[in-house]
């Protein structure tokens, strides 16, 4: 995982955390406790969670897309012959 992602859920975690502290917080005295009131107050900070978790998960998809194509153009290792490698064994003994 890299330092962004790591970043975002944590970023998102701690939004989290802030959305269950204000809700438990209620409305300020200036408020009317409408539903929409209560929507745009205490849920903002529920979408910027949210937010901060679909980039997360946007930056961990490219990520791994980054990585298979680096496995695909990786030159790949030829298969070892035993009994080349007896033969080489053998004429570095004769010498």
């Amino acid at each position: 995982m890299s330092k962004k992602e790591i970043l975002l859920l944590f970023a998102a975690i701690g939004f989290i955390i802030m959305w269950i502290l204000d809700l438990r917080a209620g409305l300020p005295a200036g408020l009317e406790p409408t539903f929409w009131n209560k929507i745009f107050y205490h849920y903002s900070f529920l979408m910027f969670a949210m937010v901060c978790l679909f980039y997360f998960q946007y930056s961990k998809q490219i990520r791994l897309k980054k990585e298979e194509e680096e496995a695909k153009n990786k030159p790949s290792e030829k298969p070892k012959d035993d009994k080349q490698a007896q033969r080489k064994a053998l004429l570095k003994g004769k010498k």
